[in-house]
């Protein structure tokens, strides 16, 4: 059985007036959301509701933000148990150790702020 691509597939047109503004608001929108003009109207027609680009910059920067967080958690781990291949550090100050947490707090602030950014779309 051949597969033909999205495009081939999709082969009528469909003819909508627009006034040379309305066009420019539908580019506009469509560039907004990441997609083509014809993909933003057959979204809007079928109730999905398009994704956003802000929305999408978002979750790009939540699981980034997230993988950061298990890598500072396990540096921690590795570098209070001595771990390291290299060697541990050879002073573990109750300083270090707090500038670690809050390196670590601080980046767990970013995951709430983009959970919030999310929650507010």
């Amino acid at each position: 059985m051949s597969v033909r691509s999205e495009s081939r597939q999709k082969t009528v047109t469909i003819g909508v007036r627009a006034t040379p503004i309305e066009k420019e608001k539908l580019k506009s929108r469509a560039e907004a959301f990441d997609v083509s003009v014809g993909e933003l109207c057959r979204q809007a027609i079928f109730g999905a509701v398009p994704k956003s680009k802000t929305d999408q910059d978002a979750r790009r920067e939540l699981a980034a933000t997230r993988a950061d967080l298990g890598r500072l958690g396990g540096l921690l781990k590795g570098w209070l148990s001595g771990s390291f291949e290299q060697g541990a550090p050879v002073a573990k100050t109750h300083a270090d150790v707090v500038k670690l947490l809050r390196d670590i707090e601080a980046t767990q602030q970013r995951v709430v702020a983009a959970v919030k950014k999310l929650a507010e779309k």
